[in-house]
């Protein structure tokens, strides 16, 4: 399983949680993860993301539903596919985005405390909203056997009539432990930085929270976390359940 995204085979669930670009409003689910920067040959996974924002300011409550399948390449690159859908408050359930993620591992296959990779991602989007290229630099650090941090570093750019022309920037950070029975559990931590005009933490997106995961058998694992907001443009709560597979 990924840990949110994509946990390498050992730290799946909590962090393997691509979400890709994801830059979140008040009242956007994050359905994203801090992905892991390694690949390992003849990987294939499904997951499905449930993400709901409780109702605040008399306001709905908001939903998003998102629907993964990742794949490697070869023992060096991986490709992930996912579609995101979106209940917002006064409105019906619609197709938000489409996107593609292609990583490459970096460091060697030998790497034991630091490993490394890149990913390219693209997104096509519904209705009003852009379409977005990003770049993101994965990085994992196995700090003993059964604890692991995990930073990124995301750059994206957003094209179409109702874009920006400026590069947005974002961070995400995790540490997690193993316990046992073969559960995790992690903070997660999203950040958001601005952009290439206006490059400030002053009115960004700020998340942090627990996640814990467990297996299901027969390849089966699932995740369940929040995060808490920590600035004005994040939701107080942001409330995460996942269910993945790995074959």
């Amino acid at each position: 399983m990924r840990f949110l995204q994509g946990t390498g085979k050992p730290f799946a669930p909590a962090l393997a949680a691509m979400g890709a670009l994801c830059a979140q409003t008040a009242t956007a689910q994050n359905t994203s993860s801090i992905s892991s920067p390694t690949v390992t040959a003849g990987d294939r996974s499904v997951e499905y993301r449930f993400g709901w924002v409780p109702g605040e300011d008399g306001l709905d409550d908001s939903f998003a539903h998102r629907f993964d399948y990742g794949f490697s390449l070869n023992s060096r690159s991986s490709l992930k596919l996912n579609a995101r859908f979106e209940e917002k408050p006064g409105s019906d359930l619609r197709f938000d985005n489409f996107n593609v993620e292609y990583l490459m591992e970096l460091t060697p296959e030998t790497a034991k405390v630091w490993q490394s990779g890149i990913r390219f991602d693209a997104r096509i989007s519904n209705g009003p909203d852009s379409e977005r290229i990003g770049i993101d630099w994965l990085n994992r650090w196995r700090l003993t056997d059964r604890v692991q941090a995990r930073g990124m570093l995301i750059a994206t750019r957003s094209f179409g009539g109702n874009a920006d022309d400026a590069i947005a920037f974002e961070a995400r950070s995790s540490l997690s432990v193993k316990l046992n029975g073969d559960y995790d559990l992690a903070v997660l931590g999203f950040f958001d930085f601005g952009t290439s005009d206006n490059f400030t933490l002053d009115d960004q997106t700020r998340q942090v929270g627990p996640t814990i995961s467990g297996p299901l058998g027969n390849g089966w694992s699932w995740t369940a976390g929040n995060l808490f907001g920590l600035s004005d443009d994040a939701p107080d709560n942001d409330v995460r359940l996942w269910i993945s597979r790995d074959f």
